[in-house]
Parts: structure tokens; sequence; C-alpha cells
């Protein structure tokens, strides 16, 4: 495998940002499938090749990886800041396509984060479900309106208010709940995970049911543990073989 740290000029974000890419180095680019891979609120681009073994599971499956950049956006376009979302969802690909030469086919990309990026591969999923074959969240914030309502996130007001106006509210385009319901077309490959004495595991169960309840076909796996790369380690794996093996 090949692996390159990046740093390309953006032109959504209008500033250089940093992105690490895990590459196949044998075989046609166009024609391996793609993982995008998204980091957490307190992390950046390296927390997963950091503290998770995803470049061996790349290697195993013959993968291409990308791993953003975002800051502290929630994948967002934010209110006052960076769009993010478009960044992400439309920019990046396109980068790495041009770049790398990946492949653009539907059934070649996938889109997985744990918690703020959790969210993040949802909401891509769900607002383009013609670009991804499958999506998967590990501890994800799904339930992003009742978090922020609540104020159980680690945002400062200001934060918030950046990210979401001054209303501090969270608007449909950015509601998972909401998304699900609006999805036109065919549903993405859905995978759910979180540890059962983790504080987003109502939010996750929650979730599960509103995907059941629109008949979205999904899997939702739970066991034994907490907000940690050790559980996001092993809801990696467990992702990889479910769309993979």
């Amino acid at each position: 495998m090949a692996f390159l740290h990046c740093e390309i000029a953006s032109e959504s974000l209008r500033m250089a940002t940093a992105v690490d890419v895990i590459l196949p180095d044998k075989g046609d680019l166009s024609e391996v499938k793609t993982l995008y891979l998204l980091h957490g609120l307190t992390d950046d681009c390296t927390g997963w090749t950091r503290y998770t073994a995803v470049e061996r599971y790349a290697r195993e499956r013959g993968l291409a990886v990308v791993l953003p950049e975002v800051q502290r956006s929630f994948y967002t376009d934010m209110a006052y800041g960076l769009p993010y979302f478009t960044y992400v969802s439309e920019e990046l690909p396109a980068v790495c396509r041009r770049m790398f030469g990946l492949g653009a086919a539907r059934e070649q990309n996938y889109i997985f984060g744990l918690s703020m990026g959790g969210y993040g591969a949802m909401k891509c999923a769900l607002t383009y479900p013609g670009r991804y074959a499958g999506a998967a969240s590990f501890s994800g914030v799904c339930d992003l309106r009742r978090t922020v309502e609540r104020r159980s996130i680690s945002l400062h007001e200001s934060e918030i208010a950046a990210i979401f106006g001054e209303e501090k509210a969270v608007p449909p385009k950015d509601d998972l709940f909401v998304l699900a319901e609006r999805l036109s077309g065919e549903a993405p490959g859905l995978y759910l995970s979180c540890g059962e004495q983790d504080g987003l595991y109502a939010a996750n169960e929650r979730f599960s049911a509103h995907l059941a309840s629109l008949s979205l076909a999904h899997r939702f796996d739970h066991w034994p543990g907490a907000h940690t790369w050790d559980f996001w380690d092993t809801s990696l794996r467990a992702a990889l073989a479910y769309f993979f093996d």
C-alpha cells in the first residue's frame, strides 16, 4: 500500500487543507473500491491511521481510503464558517478522482465515520444516496437535533452558533431523522454500531428504530463498550466484513 499525506488547495473552503490517502500499489485505481473515512470531533485526519490498523485492513481488501480534515464543523456548511459538507460530499471526491484516478461509480464508493464522523457519513449517504453503495456510523451522533437542544455535546455555545446560526437549532437538512424520511431513490447499505455503555447508545437505538419504521434496511450492531478507539477499531473491522466479505 501507498500512504500519502496531502495538502490540497480547496476551492470551496478557499484555503489549503489536509487529507490522508491510502492507495493499493498494484492494479488499476479506477477499478478499486474507495472508502471515505471520517474523523470525530476531537480528532483530525490522522486519527484513524494513528489509533487503528486501517491501512492493514485496506490492504487485505485492496481498498483505497480517503481521510479528510473538517475541524469541529460537524460536517456542515456552517452558518458562520466554512462549507465543510460541500467540501466532503462534492469537492473532495472530484479531487480524488482527478488526482488519483479513483472510480466514480456508486458501487465503488463507501463512507464510514466515528462519532461526529458517523453523523457525517450518514448525512452524506442519506443526502446523496445515489453516490454511495454503503455507509457506516460507529458511535454516531445520530440524533443531532436532540443532542444540541439538550446541550449534551462537547461544543461551546459559540461553536454551536457558528455551525447552526444564532438560533442554535439544527435545520432539517442537517437532521438525519428528516433526511431518512425524505430519502428518494434506492437507499445505500446502512450499518450502525454503538457501545452499550456509550452515552450515545439511546440515540443510536432511536435512529435504528426510525430507519426500521421507514422500512429502510440496515444493520445495528451493539455490544458492551464505550466511546473508545478499541470499540471503533472493532466496529471498522465489522463494517468492512459486512460490506466487503
